[in-house]
């Protein structure tokens, strides 16, 4: 083997960033001694080129493909994954997304006021989604700023965060504390760059006057935002018959209000008119897709073909803690489940590029991650994979890495399938509470369960980050 080399030899996908997915059964990742790739390819064909030693190059465990990226996650939230929408009661007035955020998330969020419960959280975060082969994404964190600097301080560098602002519709003690906001921002922007994502909690919690002083605040510092939008019918109907009734549109709030102008990462943008998916398109906005929390809170489904139509950016995105899961694997699975009956371009392989390759370049990191080729970061996951090798990429996908069949895909293409049956009213007037949701609630649960404690070892840029035998 030439020095200064090293490889991993195995059953090897890559997501492309032009399109589409590359699968070797038996593929090699080559890396130099900087911890960058050197080549990827067949084994028959780069060994001996390379001079690669068959004896000397380990063999992976399993599937070998890119690290994965979250671009829409709440970090103080995670103690209370899959506990979202506890007690809440089956039909709560202003619907299960308002009154899940006053039962149980915001007293979540409200205990990160305290450093030293700040750090045990971001811990368990950092633990829990690298044991899910995900180094990176776009955070939220809370309203304080001390508590917003101990997560980037704490994530590593692929990771932005973001401080939270809020100033109604919440408690007292999760509001942004205005006067000293400018100077928290500063702060952090200065010690964090654009690691710092200026975080518009949602119209409904923050006010035109605070939205504006974030978008100044954003334009000064160089920095981008985060906020979410449509998400389920009473909250759009709030935003838009009571709250902005002279803005037109739950997008046309933060258009008037400049956040579209700071290249928002917009979460579910399910309930969207046709001049709200026109305005999204005209500007450098993303949307993060989030099938797991859009099922289990009974929201609906974003519509694929036509955000894809406008050429929006998009990835999937877990949501926790509305998901129970940090796995993303359980997200690329849901995908495919509640498009299955919609959309044609719903694919294994376009579920993998949405978690690799789409969320690298939303997130500025294209020129590091999210794709095997030459130059960029020798970085990978493992994920076990039961045998015989997978002979296709889809096979490698759908049964190595969701553990799913065709047959269990064609499924929920069947009208008559009681999931199938769920999902399509789900996608036409969302679920408040009753059977269907609980039909989908449970088939979600079984399915993170089962996808869960996937991943055997993280590698980035050459070094072990993660390594199940040592967790």
């Amino acid at each position: 083997m030439i020095a200064g080399l090293r490889a991993t030899r195995g059953p090897l996908l890559n997501p492309l960033a032009a399109g589409g997915v590359d699968y070797w059964p038996d593929g090699v990742l080559v890396g130099d001694e900087h911890g960058r790739i050197v080549a990827v390819g067949a084994w028959d064909e780069l060994a001996p080129r390379l001079g690669l030693d068959a004896a000397a190059v380990p063999r992976s465990a399993g599937l070998i493909l890119p690290p994965l990226l979250d671009a829409h996650i709440h970090i103080p939230q995670h103690p209370i994954r899959g506990r979202f929408a506890e007690d809440i009661g089956a039909d709560p007035p202003g619907g299960r997304l308002l009154a899940s955020l006053e039962k149980n998330v915001f007293p979540a969020e409200g205990r990160c006021e305290g450093p030293a419960h700040a750090r045990h959280v971001v811990a368990d975060f950092l633990a829990d989604t690298l044991s899910s082969g995900v180094i990176g994404g776009a955070a939220y964190m809370t309203v304080h700023a001390r508590a917003t600097r101990i997560a980037l301080e704490q994530l590593p560098a692929p990771w932005s965060v973001g401080l939270v602002l809020m100033n109604g519709r919440c408690p007292e003690y999760l509001r942004t504390d205005e006067p000293g906001l400018a100077e928290d921002v500063a702060a952090l922007a200065r010690d964090f760059g654009r690691r710092l994502i200026v975080t518009d909690r949602f119209a409904v919690s923050v006010d035109t006057p605070l939205r504006k002083a974030g978008v100044a605040l954003a334009r000064r510092h160089g920095l981008r935002m985060q906020t979410h939008l449509d998400e389920q019918r009473a909250e759009k109907m709030l935003v838009e018959e009571v709250l902005y009734p002279d803005a037109g549109t739950y997008t046309g709030v933060y258009a008037r209000d400049g956040l579209l102008d700071c290249e928002p990462i917009l979460a579910h943008c399910i309930h969207m008119r046709p001049e709200e998916v026109d305005a999204i398109a005209a500007t450098d906005a993303s949307i993060a897709h989030c099938p797991v929390s859009n099922t289990l809170l009974g929201s609906g489904v974003m519509p694929l073909d036509t955000i894809r139509a406008a050429g929006i950016s998009h990835a999937l995105c877990t949501d926790v803690g509305a998901s129970p899961t940090t796995s993303l694997f359980c997200e690329m699975a849901q995908f495919l489940k509640v498009h299955a009956g919609s959309s044609s371009t719903a694919t294994p392989e376009e579920a993998l590029r949405l978690v690799t390759v789409a969320p690298a370049r939303m997130l500025g990191l294209a020129d590091r991650l999210g794709t095997f080729a030459p130059g960029l970061e020798w970085s990978f996951i493992e994920v076990v994979c039961d045998s015989p090798v997978p002979a296709t990429a889809r096979k490698a996908i759908l049964g190595g890495l969701l553990r799913m069949t065709e047959d269990d895909l064609g499924r929920w293409r069947q009208p008559d399938d009681p999931c199938a049956s769920a999902v399509a009213r789900l996608r036409d007037a969302g679920l408040d509470w009753g059977h269907d949701l609980a039909v989908l609630e449970a088939d979600v649960r079984a399915t993170a369960t089962r996808l869960e404690r996937r991943v055997r070892r993280v590698v980035r840029a050459g070094d072990v980050i993660w390594d199940s035998r040592g967790a």
